[in-house]
């Protein structure tokens, strides 16, 4: 076995020509271009890859060390450059970590004494050179420490770590016989009682800012473990009430929620490692480690609890489409009635209404009071002033004659037709008083509510006969206003008979005006030509608040939009019931259509129908 174990020492002076040439600019490096240091750098990394190939044989471990720490210092050396200059060179970055780069800087800042004797750095010291005070004031505070436990360190590679000691260490031994030379003098020592005072309050700090750092690492994992504790609150309130897509979603939170937990650990981790105290980085980890299983515990609640979430939603899913069926089902059903009431029809009119019993009692004792809040005190009317003299509310129709076959509560629900009567008399000093008689009724077919429950068919011309005669036979020195309020409606045959010059001349000569109120719709109907029927239409009127109505027809008009009819079942969520009974029979006349009682389904609005 040969001296150098066979390998040629002059193959290796020439492969590390390039490196000695990086390592003996050092710091200086920095005054090349870009283009002259990436080639360097090729030039070296070629040159080990050539070593590593055992192009020059093979050495002993000693030399074989100090061959390698070279090439790879002079490589670090290029990378550090690169960092200092802001240059991007993927290579290097891809090659070096950053506490590797740190000691390379560190370390260059002292480069100055591989060109210094002892008595070169004497010299500059008995001048005070500021750049030479500055180095060994950074030496004497613990530059030499930080270095040590660096070469100790086992993220940074084994032959940077010997490049490192090596070179240290022949520093280190000018700077100690310099600074034992230069401690016999007063001056000196007085530099370093500074420099040791220094080197207190630099402890002091430092002491303070890594119980700061620690506070810090324990605030950022409690506040990572408060953020997915916050997360995990939202997850779990969004799966109460998430389809099957937003399921999915909050699945792949989950996912990103731990790993966002695990890269945050690992990032807390490396900072523990910059801790020097043992005893506290476990416990730290520890706390972190907790933390991370009180994570896992929770994630896997929230599996559980997405798995259950899941299962319901596809139940919901099944019993969806089951309803989806049945109302196929009950729409053909539906389309099927609505072809048989209209073949069967003669008159669109019959079965336009669903009034039931217990709405109609309602109806009949809100119409009464409203008038009532009217016509009391003083009334205003075509430009005459006159004062309500009597208002007697009165029993159109006794309901006991049903105690037999319906019960006490049904009884008290039934309408009684009741009215109301009142004289009116026109208020001033001298003349004549006009004198006016107000008969307000309110009708329905009580037998049919007794009998079925519910009427479906507007007033007649003959069920309004009876008390026109009546209010025209009475009618002799005072004017006689009739209203005839019913939530049923009147047949188109009415509304025509009281809009016709006949039926003004019939009865206005007799002291006769009309008005009739459709309770349902609002619709106020009346002869134009009648100056006190038209006078009095605003306080016969219900009143409606517009902007509410128009938000509900336009609710209506969206369910019936692409459609050729709607249940009036699927409309009652529109707004108040008074507004969506209004509109939707407004909405019917507008569609051209008609609205419909289908038995089983109530009423329903049919576009397009009407004959």
């Amino acid at each position: 076995m040969g001296i150098f174990d066979d390998g040629d020492v002059e193959c290796v002076k020439n492969l590390l020509r390039s490196a000695e040439r990086v390592l003996k600019q050092g710091r200086d490096i920095l005054v090349e271009d870009f283009a002259q240091r990436e080639r360097l750098w090729h030039e070296v990394k070629n040159a080990y890859d050539n070593y590593l190939d055992g192009f020059c044989g093979d050495f002993l471990k000693d030399l074989d060390n100090a061959f390698r720490a070279k090439f790879e210092a002079a490589l670090a050396i290029l990378a550090w450059s690169f960092e200092q200059k802001g240059e991007t060179f993927y290579p290097a970055n891809k090659r070096f970590t950053e506490e590797e780069l740190q000691v390379i800087d560190e370390i260059l800042k002292y480069n100055i004494f591989e060109i210094m004797t002892k008595d070169d750095i004497l010299t500059k010291l008995y001048r005070r050179d500021p750049e030479i005070l500055e180095l060994l004031k950074t030496y004497y505070l613990g530059i030499d420490k930080w270095v040590e436990e660096q070469l100790n360190n086992p993220n940074i590679k084994l032959p940077l770590r010997y490049h490192f000691k090596k070179t240290w260490e022949k520093y280190k031994g000018k700077l100690n016989e310099a600074i034992n030379e230069a401690n016999k003098y007063d001056w000196f020592r007085t530099l370093l009682e500074e420099w040791e005072k220094d080197k207190r309050e630099s402890v002091d700090r430092v002491k303070s800012i890594y119980e700061q750092k620690v506070q810090e690492l324990r605030k950022h994992i409690g506040e990572l473990t408060k953020a997915f504790e916050y997360e995990k609150e939202r997850i779990v309130q969004e799966i109460s009430h998430a389809s099957m897509e937003e399921i999915e979603r909050l699945e792949r939170e989950k996912q990103e929620l731990i790993e966002h937990f695990e890269k945050e650990k690992e990032e807390l981790i490396k900072k523990l490692t910059e801790l020097k105290d043992n005893e506290l980085q476990e416990k730290l980890q520890e706390e972190l480690e907790k933390a991370r299983e009180n994570m896992l515990r929770d994630v896997r609640k929230l599996e559980e609890e997405i798995q259950r979430r899941s299962v319901e939603l596809k139940q919901k899913e099944m019993e969806l489409r089951r309803k989806e069926l049945e109302l196929l089902e009950k729409d053909q059903e539906l389309r099927r009635k609505i072809d048989e009431v209209l073949k069967a029809s003669e008159s669109f009119e019959k079965g336009s209404r669903l009034v039931v019993r217990e709405e109609a009692r309602i109806q009949e004792l809100n119409f009464l009071g409203r008038l009532k809040s009217k016509f009391k005190g003083e009334l205003k009317l075509l430009n005459k002033t006159y004062k309500i003299e009597e208002l007697n509310e009165k029993i159109g129709e006794d309901v006991s004659k049903f105690a037999s076959k319906l019960d006490e509560k049904t009884l008290k629900n039934l309408p009684e037709n009741r009215y109301l009567e009142s004289k009116i008399k026109e208020k001033k000093l001298l003349g004549s008083k006009e004198r006016l008689f107000l008969r307000a009724y309110y009708l329905t077919r009580i037998d049919k509510l007794a009998d079925y429950g519910f009427d479906t068919d507007p007033l007649e011309l003959a069920d309004i006969n009876a008390y026109l005669v009546d209010a025209r036979d009475s009618s002799k020195n005072e004017r006689t206003i009739l209203v005839i309020a019913t939530p049923l409606g009147f047949e188109e045959r009415i509304k025509k008979y009281v809009n016709s010059d006949q039926f003004h001349q019939n009865f206005y000569s007799e002291n006769v005006s009309l008005l009739l109120l459709d309770v349902e719709t609002g619709d106020v109907i009346y002869n134009p030509n009648d100056k006190y029927a038209k006078a009095l239409a605003p306080l016969v009127r219900m009143e409606l608040d517009e902007e509410v109505y128009a938000k509900v027809k336009e609710c209506m008009r969206e369910k019936l939009s692409g459609r050729d009819y709607l249940p009036f079942e699927e409309v009652k969520n529109c707004g108040d019931e008074a507004y969506v009974k209004k509109a939707f029979y407004e909405v019917a006349n507008e569609e051209n259509g008609a609205v419909k009682y289908i038995d089983g389904f109530g009423l329903v609005l049919m576009k397009g129908v009407r004959r």
